[in-house]
């Protein structure tokens, strides 16, 4: 019986030792959890961080829904990260090129590899935005997502140089696209009229023939600077799309008699001949201007161009110089 009462009391220390045991190792790893999981926290911190401190907008973007934004990617869209969190992801690029993203990222998810691409957004401000994006798929929560890495090329020297005409430094038939279809959308939901206004240099192929393209190209940089000092109203636009063409965006435009005075203006700017080169040659300046009206002559910006040059044309026709047209359907 004693021996039986020895085994007994032997088999209740080693349960207690090893109860001891196994206390000490859970406190262990208590400790150890709660090490890790302050340093899993410390790490999403530092992450957190490190993504709203950069330059480049930075997106998460799961199950058709934005789960992620960072300081960048908002201020790129003028929007906050619950206004993001709300919104189709795709309705915040252009219109025109959603199809484009659409199978970039889609791209992404089927062929699970790296895609560049460059499209337009729309901001909260109605400005068109050309943005350099890059889309990897991630794991997050064991399901897919994709991470998005975006920069803003608006003010970019890339864009200036793909945008902008090499000779006068003025906007090119590119960004005179994009503003002429950022005025049209912002036309539409303000019910408000805009004029394009389609501007020829008449005779300038006898000043070339005459004095050279040297002589040519100053001119049409002398001519640049003065319509872009005349044209100065920040939403007002003027590009040269060639040659001696140039097309001016005029808007919030109440009436046609604006339009008529904007032009007379414009002539009366280049009344005394220009002294270019050296030495100088006395160049009188004279133009032909067709004139197209959104949404009277056109509902988008091909038409608009369109009906522009044709009304531009029959003012060409016409004897005498400095002369202007409306565009009649």
């Amino acid at each position: 019986m004693s021996s039986e009462l020895e085994q007994l009391k032997a088999a209740q220390a080693n349960l207690q030792e090893q109860l001891k045991k196994t206390v000490a190792e859970n406190k262990h790893l208590r400790i150890q959890f709660s090490s890790t999981t302050k340093q899993v926290h410390e790490l999403n911190k530092f992450i957190e961080l490190m993504l709203n401190l950069s330059p480049f907008g930075i997106c998460i973007l799961q199950k058709n829904r934005l789960i992620f934004t960072n300081k960048a990617f908002c201020e790129i869209l003028g929007l906050s990260p619950r206004e993001l969190r709300k919104m189709d992801p795709l309705k915040i690029v252009f219109e025109e090129d959603r199809d484009h993203v659409q199978k970039s990222f889609q791209a992404t998810l089927t062929e699970q590899t790296e895609s560049f691409f460059m499209f337009r957004v729309m901001t909260k401000q109605e400005t068109i935005k050309w943005i350099l994006g890059s889309v990897a798929l991630i794991h997050m929560n064991e399901k897919y997502a994709i991470l998005g890495n975006f920069a803003d090329l608006t003010e970019g020297r890339v864009m200036q140089l793909a945008y902008n005409d090499p000779l006068t430094g003025l906007p090119n038939r590119k960004l005179m696209m994009d503003r002429l279809e950022q005025a049209i959308v912002s036309a539409k939901r303000r019910s408000t009229p805009l004029a394009l206004l389609f501007v020829d240099l008449d005779e300038f192929k006898e000043v070339n023939d005459a004095y050279g393209h040297k002589t040519g190209d100053q001119l049409l940089i002398e001519i640049a600077n003065k319509l872009r000092d005349f044209v100065r109203r920040e939403n007002d636009t003027i590009a040269r799309i060639g040659g001696d063409e140039f097309l001016i965006l005029l808007t919030d435009i109440s009436q046609r008699s604006h339009i008529e005075t904007v032009i007379q203006l414009l002539f009366e700017n280049f009344t005394e001949p220009l002294s270019i080169g050296s030495p100088p040659v006395k160049v009188k300046v004279r133009f032909s201007i067709g004139i197209a009206l959104f949404p009277d002559h056109g509902d988008n910006s091909d038409l608009l161009i369109h009906h522009a040059d044709l009304a531009m044309y029959k003012a060409k026709k016409k004897r005498r110089k400095n002369n202007f047209c409306f565009f009649e359907p």
